[in-house]
């Protein structure tokens, strides 16, 4: 397949999918299953890959870390420290502080200062407890939790509770409470360097002799249990006596898939009860192996997926001659529109268009109402609004659905931003299906000279759809300009764990599955020429020469 073709079988992709008995290759295809979302079954973006963990989350492994002798040393940058401070400050101004401490103590001392020490004794009552304005509630439990979070920012900054707190914790000691209060009282008695009385220690550790009949929920609530009555030992400076073989069975069988919460309170749980260092191994491997190149953690396991990233993924796939029905997404999809949330016209759409290519179905009809909406799909494309004209009109090619010609006045090619915009005109109308509607004011020689010069694009999707554009319009891709394409494009390729991805360029060292699509496109368009799409066995191809 050559020439337009191939641009149309980037849309359309029902018309270029595999047979179905065709199995699908590897390691190449299996990629796109790393980018699989825990949380909804769609594929998330590959950009998150290069986050760290929300900041509560990053607390728990930057912990982990330490406590299992890894070390948690960071060098993260001042804009990524704020951004992380003002997440946790905005979900809580006490439990978000505790969360910034392991980020503090790790190096990134902008985390937390001495203005957190006077806003922290802000929240504290003339009654001695502190209250926290996120948690809506002034409860015993509500008041011991706020209380133990202040406490462990302030001994963190190197202050002392008040002896009002003192006071007010001594006169709960004596009253029998629920397990997580009495390890939120223990541990907060503890950062005062107060004794622990003994009707808070006399409790016996949550019993572990019936965990093969638990549910998960109850499994999760005995593993909180469990947690709390070591916090309570520990604070009274005793090894907790609990039943390891059990907790060391479900560390080993829940190392690489726990939430980083609860993975943390069963390494803190075997430490304490004094596990040999090779129960953790495991949880090291997961660790730092997520970890990123300033000494943070990522966390996969909570990225969230959406149908637009798994529309470029099943796009991918087409290309590529891969198999185009995906379970994962049709169960998406169903669980989704099971909660009757409409979303926003951009997300129907895609949603239609992703149904269609997951299921080799029908045009549905909110689609072609969609398409054929001039306030959804513009009329007339200007400079202004190519972009998204293209993807929409994209995505309605990939839902089956007809669009009318656009009206698209001209404007000069005297800038990359312009050109842009005149090649993604280009590209969109002939993914369409309109290639012989293409403006006659867009020509081979008009982008020709832009074609040669990728360093005056801001990104490497921006220059593969000018150099698209050229050679859908009559320009020839010779050695030279294969030469550029290699320098601008092929430069760009792999990230760790996807190396048949494309980064955005830039400055940006991200992957990305749009970039990927507009490379693996052009690489099509040549009749892969340029070796970018991966062979039918999962192999990358034979790369053009850099000259």
């Amino acid at each position: 397949m050559t020439g337009t073709g191939v641009a149309v079988c980037a849309a359309l992709l029902s018309a270029c999918a595999d047979t179905p008995g065709h199995s699908e290759p590897t390691p190449a295809a299996r990629q796109f299953d790393l980018l699989v979302s825990e949380q909804n079954g769609y594929h998330y973006p590959p950009f998150l890959r290069d986050q760290p963990a929300a900041p509560e989350a990053q607390s728990y492994a930057l912990r982990m870390l330490s406590e299992l002798g890894r070390g948690a040393g960071t060098n993260v940058s001042a804009e990524r420290v704020a951004s992380m401070r003002g997440e946790a400050l905005s979900a809580s101004p006490l439990w978000g502080r505790t969360w910034l401490i392991p980020l503090h103590r790790s190096g990134a001392r902008s985390a937390l200062g001495t203005a957190d020490v006077e806003a922290v004794e802000r929240l504290r009552t003339q009654g001695g407890w502190y209250v926290d304005p996120a948690l809506g509630d002034d409860g015993d439990a509500a008041r011991l939790g706020a209380t133990w979070a202040a406490l462990d920012v302030l001994r963190a900054l190197g202050r002392q509770g008040s002896s009002a707190t003192t006071d007010w914790l001594r006169t709960l000691a004596g009253t029998p409470r629920p397990l997580d209060e009495s390890a939120a009282l223990a541990s907060a008695l503890r950062l005062l360097d107060q004794p622990v009385p003994a009707t808070l220690t006399t409790i016996d550790a949550p019993r572990t002799s019936d965990w093969a009949t638990l549910t998960p929920g109850r499994r999760t609530d005995r593993l909180n249990d469990t947690y709390d009555y070591v916090l309570i030992q520990e604070a009274a400076g005793r090894r907790p006596d609990i039943d390891r073989g059990t907790w060391e069975a479900v560390l080993r069988g829940g190392a690489p898939n726990l939430s980083l919460e609860h993975l943390y309170q069963l390494v803190h749980i075997l430490k304490a009860a004094g596990a040999p260092a090779s129960v953790f191994l495991p949880v090291v491997e997961r660790l730092e192996s997520d970890r990123l190149d300033d000494g943070t953690v990522r966390d996969p396991h909570a990225y969230l997926g959406n149908p637009d990233a798994s529309l470029f993924v099943e796009r991918l796939r087409a290309l590529a001659g891969w198999p185009l029905g995906d379970r994962r997404l049709v169960a998406a999809l169903d669980r989704e529109e099971r909660t009757g949330t409409a979303g926003e016209v951009t997300e129907r759409l895609s949603r239609a268009a992703l149904r269609r290519v997951a299921t080799d179905g029908g045009v549905h009809e909110q689609a072609r109402h969609l398409c054929a909406d001039p306030e959804v799909l513009p009329r007339a494309v200007t400079e202004r609004n190519a972009t998204l004209w293209q993807r929409t009109a994209l995505d309605c090619a990939d839902a089956g659905a007809e669009i009318a010609t656009p009206d698209v006045p001209p404007w000069k090619l005297d800038t990359p931003a312009r050109v842009v915009s005149a090649a993604t005109v280009t590209v969109g109308m002939t993914d369409a299906g309109q290639l012989d509607a293409i403006p006659p004011w867009i020509t081979s020689r008009a982008l020709g000279e832009w074609a040669r010069e990728p360093g005056r694009f801001l990104s490497v999707y921006d220059y593969t759809l000018v150099v698209r554009a050229y050679s859908l319009l009559g320009g020839a891709v010779d050695a030279p300009m294969r030469g550029d394409l290699g320098r601008g494009v092929t430069a760009y390729r792999g990230c760790a764990g996807l190396p048949d991805l494309y980064q955005v360029g830039g400055g940006d060292p991200a992957c990305d599955l749009k970039t990927t699509w507009g490379v693996w496109a052009l690489d099509r368009q040549l009749d892969g020429t340029m070796g970018w799409v991966p062979s039918r066995s999962g192999e990358s191809g034979e790369r053009a020469e850099v000259r």
